[in-house]
This record gives C-alpha cells, sequence and structure tokens, in this order.
C-alpha cells in the first residue's frame, strides 16, 4: 500500500502520468527497471489511475511481457525512440526508420501499434522542422515531444504552452512549465519534480490546472531508491549526483499529481472534440 500522497500538492483534476522508460545506467532493460517500476505500478493500480509508459524501443524484447501485463490493464504503451538519441543527431531519414522500426516492434509485442510517441529528450526543437511531418508518416495520433522554454540541451521556444496540432495534423502535447521567461522549468517532471522545494511543487501544479493534456514525467530510475550510486563514462559528478538525488520523495509526487484527470494521454487525442478545439502550430510562428 502507497502511504503518505501529499493531496496538498495535486491538481483538482489531475495530471496524466507519462513514464519514459529508459536506464541511465544503459543497461538491459531488466538490469533496474522492472524492479524500480513495481512499487508505482502499484500505487497507480490502488489510486486506480492509468499511465503512459514510453519505451525505448531498444529495450522493448527484454521489457515485453511487462508491457503486455500493462497494456491489459489499461495502461498506454507509446514509443520513446527506437534509440535515445536526440533528433537532431538522427536526422530524417534516421529518425523516419527509427519511427518504423520502433513502431513495428512494439505492434508484434502488443497486437496494436502505439498512436503515442515522445522524443528522447524532448527534442523536437527548431533543428528538427520535418520532425511532425515524419511522425504523422509513421501513423502516429500524437507527439509528446516539445519542452516549450528555454533549455541547454533541447526546448523550443514560443511553442505554445497547452496542446496544439501541427500542420501535419499530429497533436502535440507539450511539457508543462512553470516560471517566467528564460527560468521557465519543467517543475512538474524528472528530476526537477524530485529536487525542487515542496512549495514550489504546489505552485506549479496549481498552474498546471486548466486544459485537458496537461501530464507529469518520470522516469524508472527516479524511483529506485536501491540503486548504488555511479557514473556514466563521461558524466560530471554533480550530474550524476541530480540523478540520485531525493529519490525517496518521487513517488509520493508523481501520486500526489493523481485525479479524475488522470487518464492516458491516447484517451485524451482520441477525443474528436478535443482534437477539433486545439489550436494548429508551424515552426513559421516560432
Amino acid at each position: 500500500m502507497v502511504t503518505g500522497v501529499d493531496r496538498r500538492a495535486s491538481t483538482s483534476g489531475g495530471l496524466s502520468i507519462t513514464i519514459d522508460v529508459e536506464d541511465h545506467a544503459g543497461a538491459p532493460a531488466d538490469y533496474r527497471c522492472r524492479e524500480a517500476m513495481r512499487p508505482l505500478i502499484d500505487g497507480l493500480r490502488e489510486q486506480g489511475v492509468h499511465a503512459t509508459f514510453f519505451v525505448v524501443g531498444t529495450l522493448a524484447s527484454e521489457w515485453k511481457e511487462d508491457m503486455r501485463e500493462l497494456a491489459a490493464e489499461g495502461h498506454e504503451i507509446g514509443l520513446h525512440g527506437f534509440t535515445h538519441t536526440l533528433l537532431a543527431e538522427l536526422g530524417p531519414a534516421r529518425f523516419a526508420d527509427e519511427l518504423e522500426r520502433g513502431r513495428d516492434l512494439l505492434a508484434g509485442f502488443l497486437g496494436e501499434a502505439p498512436m503515442g510517441f515522445r522524443a528522447p529528450y524532448f527534442s523536437l526543437t527548431k533543428d528538427t522542422p520535418w520532425a511532425p511531418e515524419l511522425i504523422a508518416k509513421a501513423g502516429f495520433l500524437y507527439s509528446s515531444s516539445v519542452l516549450p522554454a528555454w533549455n541547454p540541451q533541447a526546448g523550443l521556444q514560443g511553442a505554445p504552452r497547452q496542446p496544439f496540432r501541427w500542420q501535419s495534423g499530429v497533436i502535440e502535447f507539450p511539457s508543462p512549465v512553470f516560471g517566467l521567461g528564460r527560468w521557465r522549468l519543467p517543475i512538474l517532471g524528472g528530476a526537477y519534480l524530485r529536487l525542487a522545494p515542496a512549495p514550489l511543487v504546489r505552485l506549479a501544479s496549481r498552474s498546471a490546472v486548466g486544459p485537458r493534456g496537461r501530464w507529469t514525467y518520470s522516469h524508472p530510475y527516479d524511483f529506485d531508491v536501491e540503486e548504488r550510486f555511479m557514473r556514466r563514462d563521461g558524466q560530471s559528478w554533480p550530474f550524476a549526483k541530480l540523478l540520485f538525488a531525493r529519490r525517496h520523495l518521487m513517488m509520493r509526487r508523481v501520486l500526489s499529481l493523481t485525479g479524475p484527470g488522470s487518464v492516458t494521454l491516447r484517451a485524451i487525442a482520441a477525443d474528436p472534440a478535443f482534437r477539433d478545439s486545439l489550436p494548429q502550430y508551424s515552426f513559421d510562428a516560432a
């Protein structure tokens, strides 16, 4: 049983819960992901919440039974790239190939093709104007790949902060951000959610109340309180420490953001009234 959920941080409707199934250690999917995810999955089951799991294609073979169990329980499985690579590094041709390979792989395991795509590192940016069209051509209904703020790694300043449609027809669910100008941050996801002070998390969660399609994101390692500290090759010591800091808070903080509106992104995107209400956006507007 999950205890200690802080409902003071909750939005009234609840955010959609999304998890990027990747491993920061670069190990096989069953290295620690399975153990790290089990308490979260149990907690979601207790609350009656269905989440969206974006899975990296190269990890899918090791995680296929888990994906089938999750899908059978009503959770959504989406694609987090075939490899966990920035879209700009892939380029159009490799990206199109990875989309096809990843979608076919998940379809083979699950019996139906995934409808949702999330770019690794939220790397759908002004440097990848070809991406929305390729996502549409691959057969995806929606994307969740944009960080609508400045970011040293990948961000799309000027993009809408509410759900919108690309000219290709693909729905985009941008990451919720909190703050002003250059200091807008995705406080409700990943390491930000673990590291931010509780009052800031509460403020950010209240600001997320609004149109459907707002979400929080996390990774299996965010919940892994048993993992021993390690550094990947080329990783700085401070960055490695941030990946491990305050993981004991993650479960309570994620579950505090759930509520009646905590449904899968696919369920929201499939609603014709929702789709028809969205504004259109193109890179020309950035």
